[in-house]
C-alpha cells in the first residue's frame, strides 16, 4: 500500500482468512525463521516474507487479514516479520479464487 493514500473503506469487522499456496509458492529462508512467498494472483505477482511459524501445515496457507478497501480493491495484511507488514490489495473476484477453508 502507499504511503499517504487514504483507503476507502475500513473494515469495522474485519476478518481473518487463509491463502491457499500451491508447492513452489513458498520458500524457507536461508535462517529458517522466514518464509518468502511469491504467488501469482490474476495475473499479478505478490510477494511477503513471512514467519515460517505463521504458515500452515505442510506450508499449504498462509493467514491474513481483511483490513479495509481500496479503489475497489481489498486490503490484506499478511503475518509481520523483521522485514515488516507484507500489504496485498486485490479485487474481490482474485480473493475468492486463493482462500482456502
Amino acid at each position: 500500500m502507499q504511503t499517504g493514500i487514504k483507503p476507502d473503506l475500513w473494515y469495522h469487522r474485519p476478518g481473518h482468512l487463509k491463502i491457499g499456496l500451491e508447492p513452489g509458492e513458498a520458500e524457507v529462508t536461508a535462517l529458517g525463521n522466514d518464509v518468502e512467498i511469491i504467488k501469482t494472483i490474476g495475473g499479478c505477482r505478490f510477494q511477503a516474507l513471512v514467519p515460517t511459524a505463521s504458515l500452515g501445515e505442510n506450508m499449504s496457507y498462509v493467514p491474513a487479514y481483511r483490513a479495509g478497501k481500496i479503489h475497489g480493491k481489498v486490503i490484506l495484511y499478511l503475518p509481520t516479520s523483521n522485514d515488516g507488514r507484507p500489504t496485498w490489495e486485490i479485487s474481490e473476484d482474485d480473493l475468492k479464487v486463493i482462500l482456502v477453508e
